[in-house]
Order: C-alpha cells, then sequence, then structure tokens
C-alpha cells in the first residue's frame, strides 16, 4: 500500500491574547497558514489500539506529514470536520524527512479569533 499524501490538515493551537481593544480573548493560530498541510491520513487497527491502550495512550488516528520543526505534541488538528490533539510526534530517526502524528479525537477548543502564519 502506498503512503500517499493526499488529504489536507490544519494544525493550530490556542492561545491566550487581546483584541484590538485590548479585552483578553482566545486566539486560534494556525501554523501553516490557509493552505494547510499535505498528509497520509489512517486509523489504528484494533491491534495498534489495544497495544497503545496497553501503554496507557488512547491514540486512534495516525497522520504522516512533511517534516516541520513547529510541529509538537498538544497541537490541534483538523481534519475533515473533526478535531484531534496531537498525543505523540515521531521523528523517523532524526531524518528530518517526515514526522508521524498520532493523535485522538476530542472536543474542538473555542477560540474568538483566527491567525494565520504567512507561508
Amino acid at each position: 500500500m502506498s503512503e500517499i499524501k493526499d488529504k489536507f490538515i490544519a494544525v493550530y493551537e490556542v492561545k491566550a491574547g487581546r483584541d484590538v481593544y485590548g479585552h483578553e480573548c482566545k486566539v486560534r493560530r494556525y501554523i501553516h497558514g490557509l493552505a494547510g498541510l499535505r498528509a497520509y491520513v489512517r486509523e489504528l487497527s484494533e491491534r495498534e489500539k489495544f497495544a497503545a491502550k496497553a501503554a496507557g495512550s488512547e491514540q486512534s488516528t495516525v497522520f504522516k506529514v512533511n517534516y516541520s520543526p513547529k510541529l509538537k505534541a498538544g497541537l490541534y488538528l483538523d481534519f475533515r470536520g473533526e478535531t484531534y490533539v496531537i498525543k505523540c510526534v515521531d521523528g523517523y530517526e532524526f531524518y528530518r524527512r517526515d514526522l508521524l502524528l498520532r493523535a485522538e479525537r476530542c472536543k474542538p477548543e473555542p477560540a474568538d479569533f483566527d491567525e494565520y502564519e504567512a507561508p
């Protein structure tokens, strides 16, 4: 089976910020701009889910993306209307080619504004 990165995902963090009037608000800051990231996506098999649960983790989905130093555990990820939280980032023996993001589905965190990084 080939691992073609043909799905689009959006990765963001939610931070406290201030609006133009100086009031505190929550800002959803996207890491990779409007275009998002291309990823290979798959659900874990039952055997992999069982092994993850035995290790104390509830991982459900794997996203394989190109290397980016901005990606880390704790960020949120949007894929097809669902929100995931990144639990683990695997760098494939430090080759800086691909990253494997293991994530679990969660409720989206509310935010007042969206920010995008310049590409």
